[in-house]
């Protein structure tokens, strides 16, 4: 049986780096090395530009949160499509991080924006309002769709940990039922945070499925979890490494404010090292 396109992406670009590392390319203009007097359209794509020619060969992803460049206005989006499409020039897998979770037509109209609009590989999703909420995004058949389950936030605790009658976390009922959907949509996957405890209860779950499902990680860099913990609880459970990307954002970008004594692609470049234990 043929891999899901997505599936496959995600495999491939695993290959080439042996990395599961997902840079989150997030803006800030005032924590960047920038031009604010100049477009900052432009400039945003000139810094991670510079950030993705020094690390390319050892991430195996890129999740620009849309958030982000849409508080820059037209400029932002601007940068946003162009960030997009120089990442998957190099063979980057690019998620949308949206957490979109409305219906209908305005789910639709979500979908659009990221898929024909940006570009997009892939997207994140909020289950909150059911499968409706994920339906139109999984019309685009050769996508992927990382629906929350377990979040690294504090505030978490207010709802994903809610025990149901059975006693199971709420969490828990989340990752079954993205099992159970992805045996008709293939590229779906599940968003499992890297600072919870039960992340290893997370990963026995999904692999009640029987397979590895597609998971995005965010968590690790500043927000204090371990790429090499993860890693771990990964090997030791035989989950499929080419699905699984391990996300950081700000302790990649902006690491010049740590490394003062190099450039900021360059620290960019060892802040990865420091991230996955490379030498």
């Amino acid at each position: 049986m043929k891999e899901h396109p997505y599936l496959q992406q995600l495999r491939e670009a695993f290959g080439r780096s042996g990395s599961v590392l997902c840079f989150g390319m997030d803006p800030v203009a005032d924590r960047m090395k920038i031009d604010t007097s100049r477009n900052l359209g432009d400039e945003i794509v000139r810094y991670f530009s510079s950030i993705l020619g020094a690390i390319s060969n050892r991430i195996s992803a890129v999740k620009p949160n849309a958030a982000y460049y849409l508080q820059y206005g037209s400029e932002g989006l601007q940068a946003l499509s162009k960030l997009t499409q120089a990442s998957k020039k190099l063979g980057l897998p690019v998620i949308i991080d949206l957490k979109a979770g409305d219906i209908g037509r305005t789910s639709a109209a979500y979908a659009r924006f990221v898929f024909e609009v940006i570009g997009g590989d892939a997207v994140t999703l909020n289950p909150y309002m059911g499968f409706d909420a994920i339906e139109p995004f999984t019309g685009y058949k050769d996508r992927g769709f990382y629906i929350l389950a377990l979040t690294s936030n504090p505030g978490s605790r207010d709802f994903q940990f809610s025990s149901l009658d059975s006693g199971m976390p709420l969490y828990e009922r989340i990752l079954g039922t993205i099992g159970s959907w992805a045996v008709q949509h293939p590229g779906i996957g599940a968003v499992v945070g890297a600072t919870q405890r039960d992340f290893s209860t997370c990963i026995e779950r999904v692999l009640q499925n029987g397979h590895s499902l597609p998971l995005l990680i965010p968590g690790v860099g500043a927000q204090g979890g371990s790429y090499s913990e993860i890693m771990r609880i990964l090997k030791d459970r035989g989950y499929e490494h080419g699905y699984v990307r391990i996300n950081a954002s700000s302790s990649i970008s902006y690491a010049h404010e740590r490394f003062t004594e190099v450039g900021f692609d360059e620290a960019a470049g060892l802040a990865v090292d420091e991230l996955t234990g490379s030498p």
